[in-house]
């Protein structure tokens, strides 16, 4: 087990190698392609995720869990603007399917 820290979670969190690294990977890969504000947005937005998985009783995080988590964290496109009525109902849903671990298309 490794230990890796995020966002909003005060404490490292213990995560199997293969979970860090995924993460690690994915935040470097946005760094990369939208640069340091929108890779500082997933790691917050994942370390909410993480947070109330521990709190609902999650022991450590797994590679099938950052898999969840970083496949279905959507960043809004930095041209895009913010919706309105039925897109922000729509993005709404998928937010929360996606704190509950579920697909978000």
């Amino acid at each position: 087990m490794e230990q890796i820290t995020v966002a909003g979670h005060p404490e490292p969190v213990p995560a199997s190698e293969v979970a860090a690294r995924l993460l690690r990977q994915r935040l470097d890969s946005v760094r990369d392609e939208r640069g340091d504000a929108a890779a500082d947005k997933l790691e917050k937005l994942v370390g909410a995720r993480i947070g109330t998985l521990l709190a609902n009783g999650t022991p450590s995080i797994d590679v099938a869990t950052v898999r969840a988590i970083v496949d279905y964290v959507e960043l809004p496109a930095e041209d895009e603007a913010e919706p309105t009525g039925l897109g922000k109902t729509i993005r709404g849903i998928k937010d929360k399917l996606a704190q509950r671990g579920g697909p978000a298309r």
